[in-house]
């Protein structure tokens, strides 16, 4: 009889034991989940609300788009305009204005030597109460950034083109780039997360 209650009580403890397991491994999982983004990044989402950019991270599980924070949807791009572009954008606008050809050079004088580059997003995206505070750099060769600067997203712009695309940041290069290629990083402090983009130099 002792023998039997033994056992009894000893598959009885073995069981509350494989619960208890079972509760703590769902809460492991359940402390940090992965999810992909509308622009196809992939973010890791803690259950403190906070969530930063996935990188190796071993606790992997699925989350419905409807539960990706708003600040992991925000899209940015960026767009480079060289500096034969800009000339040629500039004396056909003066040309259409009649400007003398005087005019026209002195114009041409102020323009950057090494081009533009625009960092932007889809205007809608930018909303009144929901202001992010970014840090924007540009890197041509060495980790040197040639350009860095903070501003909130709440100070773009709509574009000339188009009212449904703002520009975040206008950054004129003063110099030729040295390389085909340029990297620009996009930097929260806040939330600790960062964009990286390579902008190729046409």
């Amino acid at each position: 009889m002792k023998l039997n209650y033994w056992l009894c009580g000893g598959l009885g403890f073995l069981w509350v034991l494989g619960i208890i397991l079972l509760l703590f491994a769902t809460n492991s999982f359940a402390d940090d989940i992965i999810a992909t983004t509308s622009n196809g990044s992939t973010v890791l989402l803690h259950d403190n609300g906070r969530w930063e950019y996935y990188q190796n991270n071993a606790k992997i599980r699925d989350v419905r788009p409807s539960a990706i924070p708003e600040d992991a949807k925000f899209q940015i791009t960026i767009q480079y305009e060289s500096v034969d572009k800009i000339k040629k954008d500039v004396r056909m606008m003066l040309e259409g204005e009649l400007a003398t050809e005087e005019e026209i050079r002195d114009s041409l004088r102020k323009v950057p030597k090494g081009g533009v580059v625009y960092f932007q997003v889809p205007t809608s995206q930018i909303k009144p109460g929901f202001t992010r505070e970014l840090t924007y750099y540009i890197y041509d060769k060495g980790k040197k950034p040639i350009f860095s600067q903070t501003a909130r997203d709440s100070e773009a712009k709509p574009t000339v083109e188009s009212s449904k695309v703002s520009n975040l940041m206008v950054v004129p290069l003063y110099a030729k780039p040295k390389s085909k290629v340029l990297k620009a990083k996009v930097v929260s402090e806040s939330a600790k997360q960062t964009l990286e983009f390579d902008i190729p130099v046409k």
